[in-house]
């Protein structure tokens, strides 16, 4: 049994050579939890192409991957007892999931090709013999000495599994057969999809032409954003009916088949009574808690948050402050600067509730002020331009000193543009380390650039100071929601259900939409919404009894736009209020979908012709420059590029190689986000050469990596896939 052991402990491997599809081949030793026989109704846990899924295989993988999952964990720490977390179900779900879709679609395409392994075929894989190379198992069974592939190892351990008396063995063994037999079917139809694969000696010299021919361009180019509303008409109904009625078949606009839920939520908080019986209690506790000699062991009894440390990681700072740790809100501010150490502060409402502290000590930390402006990169290519781009903004607010300006205009940090991308008062460490090292070691005054991993950050330090805090020992006592409290909220939320659904009568589903939204921000609270594919209904956030219950509003028999929850759904420590509020079939849009895109596009249009009637005024480029008050660009592309200094616009790398001379300007062009107009300055060509053999080749290599790592997403797609897992867990259908 030590070889049949090869096959359990070395499972994973088989994960590596095909991909999750083949998982419950190699894992079938593993258990099956099981799951019923095939569902009467129609859609049992889901359907590819009208056909429901094989439940109990799904059942199988499902199992497997788990126990995969937890095999996994176990060789990672042999010492520890592995545990699924919520996490791993979710994962292991997923991968069974895709499992069971992507086995079914393959064994289609298998079957339309006739592609077949029979026994003569399927015994020389298995073992490498007459020419043909072993399968993936021959990795787990090698010669001691000679580190080769041992067939003899493998047949045994197969024999000892075939010719067992247990049916758990003999179920080993068929994975093993149906796994290898898998396997060989993928290897076939790769090739078969491989000698697709072509690169003409046309296509190669394109290639190289593409990337050695360098264009020296220099180019304005003004955003649409800089046009102001103001200055381009509304779109007009007819517009917007016109522009759907061209553009409604284009992939963009096309609907998924959905459900739309508007919601809004009633937090269940504290009473005042609530919150007053907790501050009570702590009030009784102030003079023991003063005159206590050891606060650690009077806190480890009293407090609900078992936490003491009298050291610096105990420092206390205001609320709001960029800084990790215990903070105190600032109602108790003036008795907390006023304080000295044996001093109490509060009883007070603090972020883990009633809170009663006790002044041990004191300590004090650096603080930094900057502001910054960021420019966004995440390719190699992109830092060089930003980088570029960062020191050009410096030079210019070096010379101007107007960082808050260039700010507005180009920090792409939207957090901090408001306030002039001030980050104030915060503390060593906050900041990512590139960042805070500029800020914290960097003299005051000094302005510079910064690359993190979220771009190039332009930073000026504005200044630093030492500042102290208290150290607080903290007896906290829990604010309990008592049930009186909760039976008055659910009164409120279902006194709010009677309302609207009297206001609902009579009335269509999108008067209900209106007189719902009207209502919600009436009474102070927040409108929500979430959009629940057919093909995978869920919605996030929620608990899973009460996304049960929204996905019940949405899909139960008879569901309609317009219903509303019945009665509050409960969610933790709130209360919701769902309504349904739209039901979208699959295929071309509504109007009223896609109107605010559309509208939005129009706009974009009129921004674009703004822009190229102004840009008509000159040919010469520095001319209109100075006169748009733009930036001149100059860079040298290559057809192959994928970025330009201004971000991805492709527009102006094909206008480069539309056919200008050097020396010709081009006519205004709408890119992707502006307008341009461009010169060629200098046409480079690369060396002559008669071989393009190696860019062939790249072509070739390029074109099977992205088939062999995408055919199976494209199956996917194509196919109607329907997940009903989580409707039929809750009973819906």
């Amino acid at each position: 049994m030590a070889v049949i052991g090869k096959i359990r402990e070395k499972s994973w491997l088989l994960v590596i050579v095909v991909g999750i599809a083949m998982l419950a081949f190699v894992l079938g030793d593993l258990g099956f939890s099981g799951g019923g026989g095939p569902q009467e109704d129609v859609y049992g846990i889901g359907t590819i192409n009208d056909e429901k899924i094989d439940e109990n295989q799904y059942n199988i993988f499902l199992n497997n991957a788990r126990n995969n999952i937890l095999q996994s964990k176990l060789q990672q720490n042999p010492t520890m007892q592995p545990t699924i977390t919520e996490a791993d179900m979710e994962n292991a779900a997923n991968q069974a999931w895709t499992t069971s879709i992507v086995l079914t679609l393959m064994e289609k395409e298998y079957a339309k090709l006739g592609l077949i392994v029979d026994d003569f075929e399927l015994e020389n894989v298995l073992y490498g013999q007459n020419g043909y190379p072993p399968s993936s198992m021959s990795s787990q069974f090698r010669d001691s000495i000679t580190g080769e592939f041992a067939p003899d190892q493998l047949r045994m351990a197969l024999d000892q599994l075939r010719n067992a008396n247990d049916a758990e063995s003999v179920m080993q063994y068929n994975n093993v057969i149906d796994y290898v037999r898998q396997e060989r079917l993928e290897q076939k139809y790769n090739v078969l999809l491989s000698m697709g694969i072509h690169a003409t000696t046309l296509e190669g010299k394109a290639e190289y032409d593409a990337k050695n021919t360098v264009k020296n361009v220099s180019y304005v180019y003004e955003r649409f954003t800089k046009v102001p509303l103001s200055e381009v008409e509304e779109p007009t109904e007819a517009e917007i009916q016109d522009y759907f009625n061209a553009h409604k078949k284009e992939a963009k606009y096309k609907q998924q088949a959905s459900r739309k839920i508007s919601y809004f939520t009633v937090p269940v908080m504290a009473s005042g009574e609530d919150t007053f019986r907790a501050l009570e209690f702590l009030e009784a506790l102030k003079p023991r808690f003063a005159a206590a000699k050891n606060d650690s062991t009077f806190v480890m009894r009293f407090s609900e948050v078992k936490l003491y440390a009298n050291d610096s990681t105990a420092m206390a700072r205001p609320e709001g402050t960029m800084a990790q740790g215990a903070t105190y809100p600032a109602s108790v501010e003036e008795e907390v600067k006023a304080a000295k150490k044996g001093d109490l502060i509060g009883p007070y409402i603090g972020r883990n509730g009633a809170t009663l502290s006790k002044v041990i000590g004191f300590g004090s930390e650096k603080t930094a002020t900057v502001r910054h402006i960021l420019i966004n990169a995440s390719s190699p290519e992109e830092f060089t331009i930003a980088q570029n781009r960062a020191d050009s903004l410096i030079r210019v607010i070096r010379a101007n000193g107007n960082f808050e300006e260039m700010v507005v205009q180009f920090s792409e940090d939207q957090g901090s543009v408001n306030n002039g991308g001030k980050y104030e008062n915060f503390t060593q460490g906050v900041m990512v380390p590139e960042f805070n090292d500029f800020s914290f070691d960097r003299p005051i005054g000094a302005l510079g650039s910064v690359k993190t991993t979220f771009g190039i950050h332009i930073v000026e330090v504005l200044g630093r100071e030492t500042t102290n805090y208290p150290i607080f020992a903290n007896v906290v006592k829990g604010v309990e929601v008592t049930k009186v409290t909760q039976d008055q909220v659910n009164s409120v939320v279902s006194n709010f259900i009677y309302e609207l659904d009297e206001m609902f009568t009579g009335k269509e589903a999108k008067e209900r939409a209106e007189i719902f939204e009207n209502f919600v921000f009436d009474n102070g609270y927040q409108v929500r919404s979430a959009v629940i594919l057919d093909e995978n209904p869920s919605v996030t956030g929620f608990s899973s009894r009460a996304e049960g219950r929204l996905l019940s509003l949405a899909y139960s028999d008879g569901a309609k736009a317009g219903d509303i929850s019945a009665s509050p759904i409960l969610d933790g420590n709130r209360l919701a209020v769902a309504l349904l509020t739209d039901i979208v079939k699959d295929g071309e849009p509504r109007l009223d979908l896609v109107r605010e895109s559309i509208v939005a596009e129009i706009r974009k249009e009129k921004q674009a012709q703004y822009l190229i009637d102004k840009m008509m005024s000159s040919t010469n480029v520095e001319s209109l420059a100075i006169e748009l008050g733009a930036k001149l660009e100059t860079e040298g592309l290559t057809f192959s590029a994928n970025n330009v200094a201004v971000g991805n616009e492709p527009k102006i790398v094909g206008t480069a190689f539309s056919g200008l001379l050097d020396g010709e300007t081009s006519v205004p062009v709408k890119g992707n986000n502006g307008v341009f107009v461009l010169r060629v300055d200098q046409t480079t060509i690369g060396d002559e050469t008669t071989d393009y053999s190696a860019e062939q080749q790249q072509i070739k290599s390029q074109g099977l990596n992205s088939l062999q790592s995408q055919f199976q997403n494209a199956l996917m797609k194509s196919a109607d896939v329907i997940d009903n897992r989580k409707l039929r867990s809750h009973g819906i259908r």
